[in-house]
């Protein structure tokens, strides 16, 4: 089982489940590939609750934060989780890329996603937090 928190990046704009089904099938495929290519080697996809932080940022093309969120939730299916139903929190972001950021702890893969100058989606899974703590 993969250390947690596990993340990667996937270069480019995020289907609205509101789009086209083409790009739809297109963006899963997409985010699938990062995942697949990010998961390591042998691991099976965890089997336990999860919390998701998925950042979209931008350059002048902000979207709706609940219309990318199924898309990249079901593209993971399979890869990282064996369901999405596993996902008991979730944290979701837009963000200007051109703005300033205070980023500590700064992983590979969010590096990767500034380094490239256009927007990308930062997806994130972590342990989920005490189901007893309300946020």
């Amino acid at each position: 089982m993969p250390d947690l928190p596990w993340d990667v990046v996937v270069l480019g704009v995020p289907a609205s489940v509101q789009g086209s089904s083409s790009r739809r099938r297109r963006w899963k495929a997409e985010v699938a590939n990062a995942a697949q290519n990010a998961w390591p080697d042998n691991d099976s996809p965890l089997t336990h609750k999860v919390l998701a932080t998925i950042t979209f940022f931008h350059v002048d093309a902000p979207l709706d934060t609940d219309n990318m969120l199924k898309p990249i939730q079901d593209a993971l299916n399979g890869i990282v989780y064996v369901d999405d139903a596993q996902i008991t929190d979730i944290r979701a972001g837009v963000r200007d890329v051109k703005k300033p950021f205070r980023v500590f702890g700064l992983s590979e893969a969010l590096a990767k996603g500034f380094m490239s100058g256009g927007p990308f989606v930062h997806i994130k899974i972590e342990n989920p937090p005490d189901e007893q703590e309300l946020p």
